[in-house]
């Protein structure tokens, strides 16, 4: 049997055993597995244009065991990121921990693990996925072992969620963490999505995040991703807005040996903007994935990507950015870039921004860049009497400046800079 037989299998033992337990989700996870079971895992092939680079052997050959439970460490890194304010939510191995504690009345939490999720809320969960291209969210829903759903109802409402993986064992745990946010009317989140490994656990991640922003309700969104070098991440987001709500997105990624970023954002209804930016910095043989999606509907809506790569060592980036305006849609005002700098010359970066229009009286446009700085630029850094390498930290750190700077909580922003900027690797741009 090849390596994605193997994993089917254990996909379907797996499920068994989850639902050998009396739980509302039962019948949700063998709907999912009969799915992934007709439609298959996606293939790295030519003409799958979504996974022409990434290729899932990695995932599908480990041999995994069950997810452990909850460990006394699993907490310990999590206290490194804590904006005042901010209520905090900690997920552990796919799992809601017990020792959360929400004293915001606007928050409203439901899980099946703790047996207080409704029918009604658990059939909110893949009703924003697509018709087709969802095998990993429909894996996550075959295997998750806690669908969680948070319901944001009113307010002005700030919100850390820590996605925590904690393995000691030498083998490798699947974890398929699950959660749907409903944010209501005139509501605005403020939401740091943080997802980290202890050092050197072994873990595979798969995750799940829907989020519905209803009409005139503001979301702010942070992501980290800073899973341990072993580690294999993947994530499936899906963002639906409704009529003038706003969704503005920062998602910062290191760490994990490889990892997919599966962004789609859907908006159907008038005078809706969304705001994506981006900074992701590769080093040793790491593979990052972005595939970020805007759907424009709707007329007289507003769209802007931004995302920037630093490349070094003999690492692989990809992104994939695609904004497709159908008919009707008229009055879009939507432009995307993606900017990378090349410090290697063993790394690797594939960028494709794509524009599908289908209606006249738009405004559109995107851009892609990759390479090194020019001579010039340093020579005038040098001129101004600095040494080679601190003209080429300046310059490195300028260029990741621009994402970081947009970022408004204080605490969020010096960690940013503690863990990106800091941690810079020593160069020297060499002409």
């Amino acid at each position: 049997m090849n390596s994605n037989t193997n994993f089917i299998d254990f996909v379907s033992k797996t499920t068994d055993k989850l639902n050998s337990n009396n739980d509302i989700a039962n019948e949700f996870r063998l709907n999912n597995l009969s799915k992934l079971k007709q439609i298959g895992l996606p293939t790295h092939r030519k003409g799958n244009e979504e996974w022409k680079y990434t290729n899932l052997n990695k995932f599908t050959s480990i041999n995994y065991i069950l997810p452990v439970v909850e460990t006394e460490d699993s907490n310990l890194k999590s206290q490194e990121l804590s904006p005042k304010e901010f209520e905090v939510i900690n997920i552990i191995n796919g799992k809601l921990s017990k020792k959360n504690n929400i004293n915001n009345s606007y928050i409203n939490i439901k899980s099946s693990s703790i047996n207080t999720l409704t029918t009604n809320e658990l059939n909110k969960f893949n009703s924003l996925l697509g018709d087709k291209n969802e095998q990993m969210a429909i894996l996550n829903s075959a295997l998750c072992t806690d669908y969680i759903f948070i319901n944001i109802t009113g307010g002005n409402v700030k919100l850390l969620i820590n996605f925590i993986n904690s393995n000691n064992s030498e083998n490798f745990i699947l974890s398929n963490p699950k959660v749907f946010i409903n944010i209501d009317s005139k509501s605005q989140l403020e939401l740091i999505e943080n997802h980290y490994g202890n050092k050197n656990s072994k873990y595979t991640s798969n995750n799940v995040l829907e989020i519905k922003i209803n009409k005139q309700s503001n979301l702010k969104h942070y992501r980290l991703l800073e899973e341990s070098e072993n580690a294999i991440h993947t994530n499936t987001t899906r963002v639906y807005l409704d009529e003038k709500s706003k969704f503005k997105s920062f998602a910062f990624s290191k760490g994990a040996q490889m990892a997919r970023y599966d962004l789609k954002v859907s908006m159907p209804h008038e005078h809706s903007e969304v705001e994506l930016n981006g900074l992701y910095c590769t080093s040793g043989k790491q593979h990052l994935d972005n595939y970020i999606n805007l759907d424009h509907i709707a007329p007289h809506c507003i769209s802007r990507i931004n995302y920037k790569g630093i490349l070094n060592g003999e690492s692989h980036a990809i992104f994939g950015g695609t904004v497709l305006v159908r008919a009707g849609a008229i009055k879009t005002d939507s432009r995307q870039t993606d900017k990378n700098l090349v410090l290697s010359p063993k790394a690797e970066i594939d960028t494709k921004p794509s524009l599908f229009i289908y209606v006249d009286d738009v405004i559109a446009g995107h851009g892609a860049t990759a390479g090194n700085i020019d001579e010039q630029t340093v020579y005038y850094m040098r001129s101004r009497g600095l040494d080679l390498e601190t003209a080429s930290k300046m310059l490195i750190s300028g260029f990741a400046m621009e994402i970081i700077d947009k970022v408004t909580i204080n605490e969020l922003n010096n960690y940013l800079i503690k863990t990106y900027i800091n941690t810079l690797p020593s160069y020297k741009f060499d002409f």
